[in-house]
């Protein structure tokens, strides 16, 4: 009899990569990360203490862990020498454009407003079987619509199918509310017309009072703020204090992170400031592995 072969890896690249929330997602689902890009030097600093000891091939190479991806996707060539072949793009890009936070510029922004294109670039010339990027709910309704119709054109003329959906990361496991706009594509001649689906919401699998050790005042928590500037509980725009046991206490870092799905031994070499920054510039990790599964099963049928 024939051995068995092991189930191949699908190979991903991680984009605007933050801390790492899309690598744990996709290498929890026995995908292998071949290439990250990430700008910000604490989030260099947490993704590198973090991933380097486990995937160490990852960071021998200087250019696998990029900083600046303009200067990779200037040129068709600097491309192909840079970025290795891979099956699947994931990327969080820039949200403050789009943001109801931000000042909402959108593709006006020239220094991270246009930085879609450097991920369109990117499909253009590698041109993947699939790919995962999301944004900010606000940029469904930006410019009164236009600016998602552009996108969706722009990734259809490559050659792609364009699927989008707001996803709520309470919905998937966790409970933090932090609503986000989710695009999925695949490569024409790779999804075959096989229907692609966001995965179905589940069941809350633990609450505020889980994560914060007592009774909390809420089930589902505040999203995390990027700023990361404490609050307080009667600011109207309270995200980080909830009244637990009876007695107001701020959410800790190691909370946070559990929140956002991060892993219990998940470090942080920044000041707790900067961690918080982190962690609200980050994705659920559940929602976003929830939704990955999905990805892997269509490229699983055409394969």
């Amino acid at each position: 009899m024939k051995k068995n072969k092991k189930k191949e890896k699908y190979s991903f690249i991680d984009l605007f990569a933050g801390i790492g929330g899309f690598h744990i997602a996709f290498s929890n689902l026995d995908c292998n990360c071949v290439f990250v890009s990430e700008f910000e030097k604490f989030a260099r600093m947490t993704y590198e203490s973090n991933f380097r000891p486990k995937y160490p091939k990852l960071f021998k190479n200087p250019k696998l862990f990029s900083g600046d991806i303009t200067e990779i996707t200037d040129t068709d060539e600097n491309i192909l020498e840079n970025i290795p072949r891979f099956d699947i793009l994931t990327g969080g890009f820039p949200c403050q454009p789009f943001s109801q936070a931000g000042f909402k510029k959108g593709f006006l922004d020239k220094t991270r407003g246009t930085l879609f294109f450097n991920i369109v670039k990117i499909l253009e010339v590698r041109q993947p079987k699939a790919f995962f990027i999301e944004n900010v709910r606000g940029l469904l309704t930006h410019d009164e619509g236009k600016t998602i119709k552009l996108m969706e054109k722009v990734i259809k003329k490559l050659g792609y199918s364009f699927h989008k959906k707001i996803i709520r990361a309470s919905d998937y496991g966790t409970p933090t509310h932090r609503p986000r706009l989710y695009m999925v594509g695949f490569r024409n001649d790779t999804d075959n017309h096989i229907p692609f689906e966001f995965p179905n919401p589940i069941e809350l699998k633990i609450t505020m009072s889980d994560i914060l050790g007592g009774k909390a005042d809420k089930k589902i928590g505040y999203t995390l703020r990027v700023g990361g500037v404490a609050s307080g509980i009667d600011d109207r725009r309270n995200w980080d204090s909830y009244l637990v046991d009876g007695k107001v206490r701020r959410i800790s870092v190691k909370e946070a992170a559990k929140l956002m799905g991060f892993p219990d031994d998940f470090i942080f070499p920044v000041s707790d400031r900067q961690a918080m920054k982190q962690l609200g510039n980050s994705v659920a990790i559940p929602a976003i592995q929830a939704t990955a599964r999905k990805i892997l099963e269509v490229i699983d049928q055409v394969k």
